[in-house]
């Protein structure tokens, strides 16, 4: 018997190892190219705060009989966080569509994709099955793009999850991988701007988004720690993902060293506020101007570059910076007097029609 299983076990080996080595598809990656164009894309223009939602992508509930990280069932996950105030709240089971509320207009389909060693994890979000298909043992660049492949759908969005955990992902990845649409720079975990740096100064416009990745939504620190702003007036699926692939999302870091009560947590969550009154990039110059004062102003561009930062900015303040024949994509960080920071897609040189990451990007609106 343990002969048996023995070979069993060996040809099982050999199998992964064909099937990840031999027969997956090489990939002939293009040299990583900068962001170029003579128009500027600003994913912020037309900005109305009551048009934007609070989101969390990205939580666990106990599911697989157990074998999986994750405590308590949907509804906790629902109830924490509508608790808090948030508009949007996924499940993202591993390998499993959450079905919990999807008689809602705002219900959202959600999986997190990866079973493999490496911990190389991917969100899908508004799919209608789920993707088996892994590569288990440490990948090489054209497994991932492979399975980015398999999982990009039209009418999807395709995140890659948690991408400084483990060795799922090197910042060198990110030059060359396409067909996804945002990066979760903000995890509990670990957050990842090295990564999201080296992807948008490879040209690759990824829309950064935040989540708590909570595996037990009845623990009240694990909750409230990170979220996406997203621009999705009705809440839909729709717009959901259109706003992720276009970069219309906020990433939001809500204090959590030290420990605050909870109440004071939602208190904070619920009154938060980007606090944007302007946000233009017309004739070649940044315009930024806020309704509250910010402090930590920070610009960033190519190579994550710190192009200009200031302790603070008041309110009603307008700040300009031209764009630079250098410059090709500037984003902004800030924090409000409240302790919560924000992290903003890039304004890009683009060509003027088409923004994304997908092989057929957008049409930009």
């Amino acid at each position: 018997m343990m002969k048996v299983l023995g070979t069993l076990l060996s040809a099982f080996l050999a199998w992964l190892l064909i099937d990840q080595y031999v027969v997956c598809p090489t990939y002939a990656f293009q040299e990583p190219a900068a962001f170029k164009g003579d128009s500027l894309y600003n994913p912020y223009r037309g900005f109305s705060e009551e048009e934007w939602g609070m989101a969390n992508f990205h939580a666990h509930t106990a599911s697989w009989f157990g074998l999986t990280n994750g405590k308590g069932d949907a509804s906790d996950v629902h109830s924490a966080y509508d608790s808090m105030g948030y508009g949007i709240r996924l499940i993202s089971e591993y390998q499993q569509i959450s079905r919990h509320g999807d008689s809602s207009r705002s219900y959202i389909s959600a999986y997190e994709h990866g079973y493999n060693l490496p911990k190389a994890h991917h969100l899908v979000l508004g799919s209608a099955t789920v993707v088996w298909k892994d590569y288990f043992l440490p990948q090489t660049l054209s497994n991932k793009q492979h399975l980015l492949d398999r999982l990009a759908e039209p009418g999807n969005a395709v995140v890659i999850n948690h991408p400084a955990m483990r060795i799922g992902f090197r910042p060198a990845d990110l030059q060359f991988l396409d067909n996804y649409d945002a990066l979760e720079v903000l995890n509990s975990y670990k957050v990842a701007f090295e990564y999201w740096d080296s992807a948008l100064s490879a040209g690759k416009m990824v829309s950064i988004v935040g989540n708590d990745d909570t595996h037990n939504a009845g623990k009240r620190s694990a909750i409230g720690k990170f979220a996406t702003l997203v621009h999705a007036p009705g809440r839909r699926r729709e717009e959901v993902i259109r706003s992720i692939r276009e970069g219309r999302t906020i990433g939001v870091w809500i204090p959590h060293h030290p420990p605050i009560p909870f109440p004071e947590k939602i208190r904070k969550i619920k009154g938060a506020s980007p606090s944007i009154q302007t946000f233009t990039a017309d004739s070649g110059v940044l315009r930024l101007a806020f309704r509250a004062p910010v402090y930590e102003l920070t610009l960033t561009g190519q190579g994550g570059k710190v192009l200009l930062s200031k302790d603070s900015l008041p309110a009603g303040v307008m700040l300009e910076r031209a764009f630079s024949e250098e410059d090709t994509y500037v984003r902004v960080s800030y924090r409000t007097a409240d302790g919560i920071r924000y992290f903003l897609n890039p304004v890009v040189r683009y060509d003027g029609v088409r923004i994304g990451n997908r092989r057929n990007p957008t049409v930009a609106r």
